[in-house]
């Protein structure tokens, strides 16, 4: 069996993993991310309703995690716009607006603002993006909101640059890989943008492009470029998820993807070691503390044995003791509502549990 140590193993690839993680090696720690791949985050639009902001919860806490998400996003090239008293509405693929604090850059640029002129530019083979509905329901909704955007209907066909089925997801690859196919989508998207000081698309511009490329790539188009989160997989959610990975990567952090951790080794009331279902034989990483970010996953790590947590969010035993002393568990729980699931909250829970677990560095060596 291989065995690997670390200060600190953070279990879960979501927003709040991906936060813990970096939260950790910004304090120096050696540490190890792992997880099958990215959170449900991904299924979502990526962005932080205004909402979030107003559950219960500690604001300051709060203010600081979301302060720490916006630097590691801004250092990873994914950049995020807004704030909790900066909410625009944003429209969405059904047609209406929602009231959003926080989204990256691009799908932040969607808003079709008070005045001016707006194309929204469908794919002529993408089933699932009606640009047309849109652009007439978007009409509706903001006149009722007692604003004039001007928003029309434009459409583009890839079927000449493209061989197979058309995805938001194949369009975002090719779109990374391919300058020939990116430069013909320019020009396709010019001719839709003729007239028009913005346009919007559906979100397919690269799983991996940073925000410089997507800037130079409007500056290029001549005119504002917004994208529309469409039906998931959510492009913008897997474009943070891949950037954060090459970020966490390029700060220290070890990554272990694509297996799932299936055992915590607990003795003595400490949790020395993780052990990863590899192929071939289990993977056994060694560790000082642990961050617990694995959604679901982790009442299955836990196991029934669970109820609750204390004050420094360790999992408790039925007896109420703490299961395992350097054991965090980076999860909403009660004190965020009812409805503590959302993105904020997320990255809430992993800053929180990253933080605790800094705490106690140098308590529990690894044997």
């Amino acid at each position: 069996m291989n065995s690997h140590r670390f200060d600190v193993i953070v279990v879960g690839g979501g927003l709040s993993g991906l936060t813990a993680a970096g939260a950790a090696a910004r304090d120096g720690l050696k540490v190890a991310l792992a997880a099958t791949g990215p959170g449900s985050f991904v299924l979502g639009s990526g962005c932080m309703e205004e909402q979030e902001f107003a559950r219960p919860g500690d604001a300051i806490e709060m203010a600081e995690a979301i302060a720490f998400f916006r630097e590691m996003a801004q250092a990873a090239g994914c950049p995020f716009e807004g704030g909790p008293s900066e909410a625009r509405l944003l429209p969405t693929i059904l047609g209406d607006f929602e009231s959003v604090a926080l989204a990256p850059r691009f799908l932040w640029n969607a808003n079709p603002g008070t005045s001016g002129s707006t194309a929204i530019v469908g794919v002529k083979e993408l089933s699932t993006f009606d640009e047309n509905f849109m652009a007439e329901r978007l009409n509706e909704h903001a006149s009722r909101l007692g604003f004039n955007p001007a928003v029309r209907a434009r459409q583009i066909s890839l079927s000449p640059i493209f061989a197979g089925p058309i995805t938001t997801v194949r369009i975002a690859a090719r779109f990374d890989s391919d300058k020939g196919f990116r430069s013909e989508l320019l020009g396709a998207l010019r001719i839709a943008a003729s007239g028009f000081e913005r346009i919007l698309v559906p979100a397919m511009l690269g799983l991996n492009s940073s925000e410089e490329e997507l800037a130079q790539f409007e500056h290029a188009l001549g005119c504002s470029l917004g994208e529309l989160s469409t039906l998931p997989p959510s492009i913008a959610g897997l474009r943070l998820f891949h950037r954060f990975r090459g970020y966490l990567r390029e700060i220290g952090v070890e990554l272990f993807e694509g297996f799932p951790v299936v055992t915590l080794n607990i003795g003595d009331a400490l949790c020395t070691e993780v052990v990863i279902a590899s192929p071939g034989h289990p993977l056994i990483l060694r560790t000082e503390r642990v961050v617990l970010a694995a959604g679901q996953h982790t009442s299955e790590l836990l196991g029934r044995a669970c109820a609750g947590h204390d004050e420094q969010i360790r999992p408790l035993t039925s007896a109420g003791t703490v299961m395992a002393a350097n054991l965090f568990d980076a999860e909403t729980d009660s004190r965020d509502g009812p409805e503590g699931s959302g993105n904020a909250m997320q990255i809430c829970a992993g800053y929180r549990a990253a933080i605790a677990a800094a705490a106690t560095r140098g308590n529990y060596a690894a044997g």
